[in-house]
């Protein structure tokens, strides 16, 4: 199982909002694909899938305010 973290965005940024959602439970995913748009105070950005596999759990949903390293969602690694 691979946790996604959110990852650090800039020197002070501690908190971020989770836009859009791109993917659901049940979803396989390709390592490099978009899952979710997360936003600090200065940047929007993409976060990426870092295996290939299937989504297993999403942890935060949008609208949701969440921090730096906080696990988003599960995926399990296609074997």
């Amino acid at each position: 199982m691979t946790d996604m973290k959110i990852p650090k965005m800039g020197m002070s940024t501690v908190e971020v909002d989770v836009i859009k959602w791109h993917v659901a439970v049940g979803d396989k995913v390709q390592a490099g694909q978009v899952l979710v748009e997360i936003e600090s105070e200065k940047a929007t950005m993409e976060m990426e899938a870092e295996v290939s596999g299937t989504v297993t759990e999403i942890l935060v949903s949008e609208g949701d305010i969440t921090t730096v390293g906080t696990v988003v969602c599960r995926i399990e690694p296609t074997a």
